[in-house]
This record gives structure tokens, C-alpha cells and sequence, in this order.
């Protein structure tokens, strides 16, 4: 059932009436015409309201027993002066069931009711959030999915356990808004070619694609299940609406018409902007998210944050940092730490946009051939390195050394003070073959294989193990920013940077040696433990020398990238030093000196005392 949030297009009363409100500029008459199968069934005109002094706009007010439920099914569309089309607001649309495929375009009654009921909506806190970026489509669509409508909502709904077994507990979509797939022209190579990501002004907003549906005669109710389960999974789902050559009403119109129908949390703008005081004075919309690649700051929304940054810098500076480009210690340390009153940032290492990880570790061009531009389209600024082989390679040294980086780069996106964002597949070592702008691909190249997931489980659970570890630890959830020295006189600044020595971070240009204390008695944690990351991108091992914070320096490995290709012991006999491998991240823990009261163990205590839990072997090499 529509809404009424908007004043134009087809809108229900009640059971036995319907509003027609057009406005078409310049038009002297209106005609609408209703389908069955395809078939014209009846065709009426629809009077202009001329009399009010609005010549453009036909108004009219179907009205019959039961009308509703009768028209339920049918599609429609208008004639104005020989033009045929359908109004902007259609909430359902047909012509386009399948995706690649397209006909004659027309609106579709869609005046079926939902049952929200059992479905728990809750809002994350940012503290708690881990964002997950999808293409509905290409999720599933791969026949190693195992799902049971490959390439739709219901293939989504079907894994959201596996996504809640992951730890990811917000879901960012791609559009999944009716757009014309079909509109690109063939490549150079003459080979046909189709928007697959979907950012394209040629779309009716309103009306959930149908091709992503099961059943294309229901999408929205398809898609509403879809987010009734997400719901109650007790994640979140947010948009990314494309908004281009539209009105500031319309853009506020559709938005307000999703978060009521469709009860979505939030959006992702990556077209036309609005202003932050639009936003917070909505009576709908101040009540959901937004994502943008820069807000100005507003620090009253500290309690109730509804505006999230994407850290654009980070994903660059992240990828330069890992391969070992001089000059990015210092850029990388301000990435990993970064936060703004009332600002949530967001970072993200891959996007649907560029290489996937995998890619990334893997290729040290772009091979986009595939588009049919001849491999000029796409950036040639990846920051990529393919450690030693371009492409697939069965060398042994190679395949180490991509593991340990795929390692390092998880590491250095999941445990930042950031938002973290994964790309959908870089959990399990997805590959799009080295194209880094698969915008015109709807094929294996864009398809997540699932088959990948069992012959890289080793990174599923490394990925698992590393949200694990984000949410026991203390760094992540603290009343106060962090600001960088002693403001409480508690002994030593609440977060600080290090080089190999101690409290010396001057960031030379040739250093690749960062490290990062988070001092305990300014965590939110009853125990006061501090936590302190190094991360070496040498190609050689450097000793670390470790900050003197408590007499005891009981010092403990939670995590080290470097695991089983560790040559040496990593601390040394006083724990005043780390051996840090070539390229690898440890994140070690520190107790205070002040001695907590022994209890008397129970039969079935934990030996290690109720701490955090450790990354299993595979990430911390055994320590």
C-alpha cells in the first residue's frame, strides 16, 4: 500500500478509491491506460485542474467497491499528447523482469499490505558496527551459492547466518532501486554490456528492482521480508541511492518512502547532497543514518550520531603503507586513530569500486580488458603490489607472502578506531581477475564464488577471530575521543604514537615502524589494561622496544600477523623489546602493576582468568 508521502503518482485512499495526481509540463490532455497480461484493458482520460489555475496537472479519483484488491496485479501507464510514460513514483515497475533484459516499461498495482510484525528493529551503536558493502545480484547469483533463488533478496535473506557468524552487522547495498541496466552502449569489441552497479539517473526510485526479486510480480514484499529478517538478525541495512537530475523534494520524498515502508535505517548519498540541517530538522529522516564523504562538524550529535565520513584517505594511504612506500607512517597513524565529535568515520580498504583484496595483493595493473574500453577505463592508481608474480601463481614464497598481507591489511582495517567496512567476498579471498572497474560485468567476474570460502576458511576465520577480538576489547567503547596526551594526569597520554624506540614518533620519511599504546587507566575497562599495536612494513625485522607504562612490563602477544613464519621468540627475557618479522602487525596487552585480589578457583574456571580472548593460532603464532 502506497504511503501518501508524496502528493503526485498512484496513490490508494482506501479500499474502494484511488488518487490520480500527474503533473506533466506543457501537456493539454492525460490519458491512463490499464493492462492485464500485457493486454490493454481499458483506457480513461484523466481531467486537468486547470480551473485551480494548474493546466499541467491532471488530477483524478477512481472510485468502485473493492477497487483496490481488483486492480491489484494489473499494470498501467499514461498518455499525454502521443507520449506514453510512467510517473517517477511508481512504487513497482514491470518491463524489466529480468536482469539484461528490457521491455516495455510500465507501472505495476502493487496494493498488497505487509506483516511487520515479530520484526525487532534496533539501532546499532557506531561502537558496535561493522559495515558489510553488496550487489544483491552478484552475492548469490554464482551456482556455488547454494541458495534457492540465486541473485536476489531471498538469496541475501537465505545468508544472513552466515553473515551473522562472520560478525558483520550492517549491511551497505548497492541500488537496488529499478534502473536501466540495458542503457550502455557495446564496447569497442561490439559485445553488449550492461550497468551492473547501477549508478545511472534512469531509474524509478520508488520500485525495488524486479529482477532481484524471486517473484518479480512482488518485489517490495520480497524485499520487505528481506529486511524483516535483517532486523530481527538485529543488524542493519542501509541504501546507496544515486540520486542525479532530481529535485531536493523528490530526493527527501523517496528517502521519507523507504525508512516508512520499507523501514530502512539509513542511506548512502553518492549523487546529489543535502545539508546537515535539512537532515536533522526532518521529522522522518533525523531518525535514520547517512553516509557522505564529508559533513561539517557538528559536536552536539555526540549522544544520538546520524551522520558517518567516508575515510576516502585511508584506503589509499592503507594500501601505500602495506606494500612499504616511504612517507605514509604518519598518515597511516592519524587513519587508524581517527575521530571527529559527531562525526562517525568510516574506513575501508576495497570497495565495489577498485580491486578486491585479494586483487590487491595479487596484481600490480589493472586488467579490465574485459569492459571492451581496451583497458584504458579504470584508475591506474591501485597502490597495489602483487608480491613477486602478477596473477594466479602456485609459487610457494609468493602465496606466503599474500597471506601475510591479506593478514596485515585485515588487521589494519577490522581493528582501527574507524568504522570498519569489508568489501562482500574479500572474507574468503574473492577475485574479479584483476579488474579494478567491473561496472559493465554481470558474470563470473563480478559473482561471488562461494567455492572460494572452503579453500580459504583460514581467512573466514581470521576475519571472525579479528571482530571477536574488536568486540572484547575496551579501545572501541569509551565515553570521551581519544586527544592525544595526559589530560587527567593518569601517568602517560591516553593514546600515543612510537617509532623501534619508545615515545619517539618523529616519522622520518624512510621509516616503515609504527607504534600505537592505548594507555589502560583512559579505557572504559575495569582492569586498566593498556594495549599497544606495532606494525612493521620493512622488508626486514627491526626490534621494538617497548614503553615502560607499569615496574612488572607484562607484556602479553594478543595478536601477530607474522604466526608460524616467526623466526624468533618475539618478546625477549625482561619484555622490554618485540622482534617484529618483515611486514607483519602485533598487538600486544599490558596489565596494571596494582594486584587484583585472588578468589578462590572454581572446578571449571578458565585458565586465562577471564581475559579477553586470544586470536587463535593461526593469527597469533601460537603464542
Amino acid at each position: 500500500m502506497a504511503s501518501g508521502l508524496h502528493l503526485f503518482g498512484v496513490l490508494p485512499l482506501d479500499s474502494n478509491r484511488l488518487r490520480v495526481n500527474l503533473f506533466k509540463p506543457g501537456a493539454k490532455s492525460c490519458r491512463m491506460n490499464l493492462y492485464r497480461d500485457g493486454r490493454k484493458i481499458r483506457s480513461f482520460g484523466i481531467p486537468s485542474r486547470i480551473n485551480d489555475g494548474m493546466d499541467d496537472v491532471f488530477s483524478a479519483c477512481l472510485e468502485g467497491e473493492n477497487l483496490i484488491s481488483r486492480l491489484n496485479g494489473l499494470s498501467y501507464d499514461f498518455t499525454a499528447d502521443g507520449e506514453t510514460f510512467v510517473e517517477n513514483t511508481a512504487e513497482a515497475i514491470t518491463g524489466r523482469d529480468t536482469f539484461g533484459k528490457s521491455g516495455r516499461i510500465r507501472g505495476r498495482f502493487n496494493l498488497s499490505t505487509f506483516d511487520w510484525s515479530g520484526e525487532k528493529r534496533k539501532t546499532i551503536d557506531p561502537a558496535d558496527m561493522v559495515l558489510y558493502q553488496m550487489h544483491v545480484r552478484g552475492f548469490t547469483r554464482h551456482h556455488s551459492s547454494g541458495v534457492r533463488n540465486p541473485g536476489t533478496f531471498d538469496g541475501v535473506r537465505e545468508k544472513l547466518p552466515y553473515l551473522k557468524k562472520l560478525g558483520v552487522n550492517a549491511l551497505m547495498m548497492l541500488p537496488i532501486y529499478d534502473f536501466d541496466e540495458t542503457a550502455l552502449r557495446p564496447g569497442v569489441d561490439g559485445k553488449k554490456r550492461v550497468n551492473y552497479w547501477g549508478y545511472t539517473g534512469t531509474a524509478f526510485y520508488y520500485a525495488p528492482k524486479a529482477s532481484y526479486s524471486s517473484d518479480p510480480l512482488h518485489p517490495g514484499d520480497e524485499f520487505k521480508a528481506l529486511v524483516k529478517e535483517i532486523h530481527r538478525q538485529g543488524m542493519n541495512i542501509f541504501l546507496d541511492m544515486f540520486f542525479i537530475n532530481q529535485t531536493r523534494e523528490f530526493i527527501l520524498n523517496c528517502m521519507r518512502y523507504y525508512v516508512v515502508n520499507y523501514h530502512i535505517d539509513g542511506f548512502r548519498l553518492t549523487g546529489e547532497g543535502l545539508s546537515i540541517t535539512t537532515l536533522r530538522e526532518d521529522p522522518i529522516l533525523s531518525h535514520v543514518r547517512f553516509f557522505g564523504n564529508s559533513w561539517e562538524d557538528r559536536p552536539e550529535e555526540r549522544e544520538k550520531p546520524m551522520l558517518f565520513e567516508m575515510n576516502d584517505a585511508f584506503q589509499e594511504v592503507a594500501r601505500r603503507y602495506v606494500k612499504s612506500d616511504e612517507g605514509q607512517v604518519e598518515s597511516f597513524y592519524r587513519g587508524f586513530r581517527t575521530e571527529r565529535n559527531g562525526i562517525v568515520k568510516v574506513n575501508y580498504v576495497t570497495g565495489h569500486n577498485g580491486f578486491t583484496l585479494r586483487d590487491l595483493i595479487s596484481y600490480d595493473g589493472k586488467h579490465n580488458e574485459a569492459n571492451g574500453e581496451r583497458n584504458n577505463d579504470g584508475t591506474d592508481y591501485n597502490y597495489s603490489w602483487n608480491c613477486g608474480a602478477e596473477g594466479v601463481t602456485r609459487r610457494k614464497p609468493v602465496l606466503r607472502l599474500r597471506k601475510k598481507q591479506e593478514k596485515n591489511i585485515l588487521a589494519m582495517l577490522l581493528l582501527g578506531l574507524p568504522v570498519p567496512m569489508l568489501l562482500a567476498g574479500d572474507e574468503f579471498g574473492n577475485s574479479q581477475k584483476g579488474n579494478n572497474n567491473a561496472y559493465c560485468q554481470d558474470n563470473t567476474i563480478t559473482w561471488l564464488d562461494w567455492g572460494l570460502l572452503e579453500k580459504n576458511r583460514d581467512t573466514f576465520d581470521y576475519v571472525r577471530e579479528l571482530l571477536e577480538l574488536r568486540r572484547s576489547l575496551p579501545i572501541y567503547r569509551r565515553e570521551e575521543l581519544f586527544v592525544g596526551f595526559d589530560r587527567k594526569g593518569l601517568g602517560a597520554p591516553d593514546i600515543s604514537s612510537h617509532g623501534r624506540e619508545p615515545w619517539n614518533s618523529s616519522f622520518p620519511f624512510y621509516s616503515r615502524q609504527l607504534g600505537i599504546l592505548f594507555y589502560g587507566p583512559y579505557l572504559d575497562n575495569k582492569q586498566g589494561t593498556s594495549y599497544y599495536f606495532a606494525f612493521n612494513m620493512h622488508w626486514e625485522s627491526h626490534d621494538f622496544y617497548l614503553p615502560s607504562i607499569t615496574k612488572e612490563r607484562k607484556w602479553e602477544v594478543v595478536l601477530d600477523t607474522a604466526g608460524e613464519e616467526r623466526k624468533t621468540e618475539g618478546l625477549n627475557a625482561e619484555r622490554t623489546a618485540f622482534r617484529m618479522e618483515p611486514r607483519s602487525v602485533i598487538l600486544l596487552s599490558c596489565p596494571p602493576d596494582t594486584p587484583v585480589k585472588k578468589r578462590r578457583k572454581k572446578p571449571n574456571d578458565s585458565a586465562t582468568g577471564g581475559k579477553h580472548k586470544r586470536v587463535s593460532k593461526t593469527a597469533s603464532g601460537g603464542k
